[in-house]
């Protein structure tokens, strides 16, 4: 062996291995694509929508809704993309397996990214970065959403560019490179909404620095893209009714109302319900067990071995600290679930706990208590390990990726079949699966309930669906209202009564209750 063979060994290894990363993440991710329809999460029944829209030349607009309203719930990046795919493959509901195909595209891309971060920011080697994108990204909470036709993999795909860029601009201070991060950070955010707080994020590090004129220039060239979606929104946010902003409306008002009628009581109790509800699913996932206590306790070591990892990234790489900062404050805030917008950020998070736990392997600290303590963490990290590795299993070994699609297709499916033999082109429709059948129908469609952030923290009042749903009957006007939900069988039996009914029952489907609107 020459003095050269260990070298060169070690270079081809550095090219290859990310390579058969990102090949093995792209692989794993196309296996798991199904056939199942869209409307799964009726978020990606939206973007479909959408991309339809935009492909059929009918605009930025919600064309499943009676009268097609301009688009303002979510920015257009993703159903830009997703039109630019139906162009190429017309044919639906075939193409649905064409935009599965490129999230796949889009994870693999995303293992890329939290490669190179691992490499540039965190120092790591090749073989400890191609395993942490792996674990980032192949694990089954991510390919839950990949399956599908949400926007998470294309928003993981760039939020690594964008704040390597960012990170880059901190550290240089650099006009140019400024520029060009300001303009990653702005498409990112017309991605996903949450991820503009990169913006500030990167424009308080560099004020930290000094970078003035930098962090002027990030803001400028990040607001090129986002501004114009502003404008847009600030034109067409008031055209959804009121009754449907919470589906299909913009997020602005929808919030500021929510927050304005409930005040300080309220903010703190979704907080808190928020919270709740992030420690129920990182203690489960980590240790998924029934017992409680096992569960808290790997939470209260996720918390620990996390808070080391964002020292790290103060330390290497302050941009995406203050973004995780930032990000983590507006989740808890937030009146919606925030389980998807914690695995929007999965492959990140898996860098950052990673990160403290390499830093609690290294830690070496003098007296007995310190040892002990940094002893009981590494157990607990130890355990998570192990809990996340069965969690994993048990997932893969019944495809939980197909779970949400599966129960959603079986459901729809007689609703849909029932709506296209015994409904005309020209109906419009109430039904839980709005978009579901609109998009395998062509029948326009609205929900049979509304969403105000007050859901978060308590279920609305069967008087308070019934309301809603006569709002949308005054205004819509729609021929038959369908329904799988016992609270919307009890609003839609209540708007049978009275001396003015509403509806009557029309027929008894498998697993619907149909009922016609009369006429006046």
């Amino acid at each position: 062996m020459t003095p050269t063979a260990v070298p060169d060994e070690g270079l081809r290894l550095a090219r290859i291995l990310p390579v058969a990363m990102a090949a093995l993440v792209l692989l794993v991710a196309l296996l798991t694509v199904t056939p199942w329809p869209v409307g799964a999460f009726q978020d990606d029944a939206i973007y479909t929508v959408l991309a339809k829209a935009l492909a059929t030349g009918e605009g930025y607009r919600m064309i499943n809704l009676p009268g097609s309203p301009h688009a303002t719930h979510y920015p257009p990046a993703y159903p830009f993309f997703l039109s630019l795919l139906w162009r190429l493959a017309p044919s639906f509901p075939a193409n649905i397996v064409v935009f599965k195909f490129a999230n796949a595209a889009w994870l693999a891309l995303a293992a890329s990214g939290s490669y190179l971060f691992a490499r540039t920011r965190l120092g790591w080697g090749v073989g400890q970065a191609s395993a942490a994108a792996v674990a980032g990204t192949l694990a089954i909470v991510v390919l839950l959403v990949t399956g599908v036709v949400l926007s998470e993999p294309m928003f993981m795909a760039l939020l690594f560019p964008a704040l390597l860029l960012a990170e880059r601009a901190s550290d240089t201070g650099s006009l140019r490179m400024a520029v060009i991060a300001g303009l990653a950070c702005g498409v990112l955010a017309l991605v996903r909404t949450l991820g503009a707080v990169i913006v500030p994020a990167a424009c308080l590090v560099l004020l930290a620095r000094r970078r003035v004129a930098a962090a002027a220039a990030l803001a400028a060239s990040a607001a090129v893209c986002v501004v114009p979606w502003q404008l847009w929104l600030n034109a067409w946010q008031h055209e959804v009714p009121s009754v449907l902003m919470g589906k299909y409306g913009a997020y602005g008002p929808w919030v500021a109302d929510g927050f304005r009628e409930g005040g300080f009581a309220f903010a703190w109790e979704v907080a808190v319900a928020n919270v709740g509800a992030i420690v129920r699913f990182v203690g489960y996932a980590f240790m998924p067990v029934a017992s409680l206590p096992p569960r808290i306790l790997v939470v209260v070591g996720a918390c620990v071995v996390s808070s080391l990892g964002v020292v790290v990234l103060v330390r290497r790489a302050p941009v995406t600290a203050v973004f995780l900062a930032a990000y983590a404050a507006v989740v808890v805030a937030w009146p919606f679930d925030p389980d998807r917008f914690v695995l929007a950020l999965w492959p990140l998070l898996t860098l950052c706990w990673l990160a403290g736990l390499e830093s609690l392997v290294r830690w070496r600290p003098a007296g007995r208590l310190r040892g002990g303590a940094r002893v009981a963490v590494l157990a607990v990290c130890m355990a998570m390990v192990a809990g996340f590795g069965t969690y994993n299993w048990r997932g893969y070994r019944h495809q939980w990726w197909a779970s949400v699609q599966r129960d959603a297709g079986s459901r729809a499916k007689p609703i849909a079949e029932w709506v296209a033999a015994s409904t005309t082109a020209s109906d419009v429709l109430m039904t839980d699966d709005d978009l579901i059948v609109y998009l395998y129908t062509g029948r326009r469609a609205m929900p049979t309930s509304t969403f105000v952030p007050s859901e978060r923290v308590r279920p609305p009042t069967d008087q308070e669906t019934e309301a809603a749903a006569r709002t949308m009957l005054d205004l819509y006007r729609p021929r038959y209202y369908i329904t799988t939900s016992a609270p919307g069988q009890r609003a839609a039996e209540r708007l049978t009564m009275g001396d003015a009914p509403l509806l009557r029952r029309h027929q008894l489907i498998p697993n619907a209750f149909i009922y016609e609107r009369i006429a006046p």
